[in-house]
């Protein structure tokens, strides 16, 4: 009898894992219905696997912090393990019943949900509160602006690079900054032109970069607001921003977040600017 049901049990799971032919499916869906034990064992898998599913689509959705992006792509690659010969010894082998086995994968799939999600919303939590220290709304509106017009090559500019000195003159009236216009070509970065757009309910100036690879790198500008603070980095899905202030204005570097030398870019701009 107890064979029986460590055999139903294991079944029950491998119904979950879709690891049953035709047959077979048809065998223990039939069986679930008569077998109230299966079916609660069923449910209880069911649940747990769709919990931590949820959970795992969730830290999906939380934002890379910046500084996790360069670790990965400046990481040195690992060194090859060496294996050394060991005496043999003899190994002790455990061999769970089924219902053991599913009764532990789902403790311990709930576990790891949970410590998953704890340290999961630690970097959300960094993440949301740069955004509220420079001022997320026009963070936000910065982020849909870079999102709809860095794929647009052709209509990148309002107005071209060609004529640097109207470019001044017109975004300076506009927001009331009083700037320059970094050359960044040691940075392999050309300039191509600007715009002008609203963000945050405030005119922001904008000034466009093209890499040799065709990344677009945006420096912004507004007045200064009381709340905007210090320098800060942060990522909106594969978009990075680093932000810092001046005496008059708040300034924004814009760009994929493949893009590791965006800290160096926001210096040297910071510098020129």
């Amino acid at each position: 009898m107890a064979s029986n049901r460590e055999t139903m049990d294991l079944k029950v799971s491998m119904l979950l894992d879709r690891e049953l032919d035709s047959r077979e499916q048809q065998e223990v869906e039939a069986a679930l219905r008569g077998d109230l034990d299966a079916s609660s064992l069923h449910e209880a898998l069911r649940l747990g696997s769709r919990c931590g599913r949820d959970v795992f689509d969730d830290l999906l959705k939380e934002p890379v912090p910046l500084d996790l992006v360069r670790m990965i792509k400046t990481a040195p690659p690992p060194r090859r393990a060496v294996r050394l010969p060991s005496e043999h010894r003899p190994g002790f082998t455990f061999r769970p019943t089924a219902t053991q086995a599913a009764l532990a994968g789902f403790v311990l799939f709930a576990l790891g949900g949970g410590f998953g999600y704890t340290f999961g919303q630690q970097p959300s939590v960094a993440a949301q509160s740069a955004v509220a220290e420079a001022g997320g709304d026009w963070l936000d509106d910065i982020v849909a602006h870079y999102r709809v017009f860095s794929r647009q090559p052709d209509r990148l500019v309002e107005m071209p690079a060609s004529d640097p000195a109207a470019i001044v003159e017109w975004l300076l009236t506009s927001t009331g900054v009083n700037f320059r216009i970094p050359d960044l070509a040691d940075n392999d970065l050309t300039f191509q032109g600007a715009r002008l757009l609203t963000a945050g309910g405030m005119p922001v100036g904008e000034l466009l970069y093209t890499s040799g690879e065709g990344e677009v790198i945006a420096i912004l500008f507004r007045k200064i607001q009381p709340d905007d603070d210090g320098f800060s980095d942060l990522i909106r899905d594969n978009i990075a921003l680093m932000s810092w202030k001046g005496a008059t204005a708040t300034y924004v570097a814009v760009g994929p977040s493949s893009a590791a030398s965006l800290d160096e870019i926001a210096a040297k701009a910071a510098g020129l600017i």
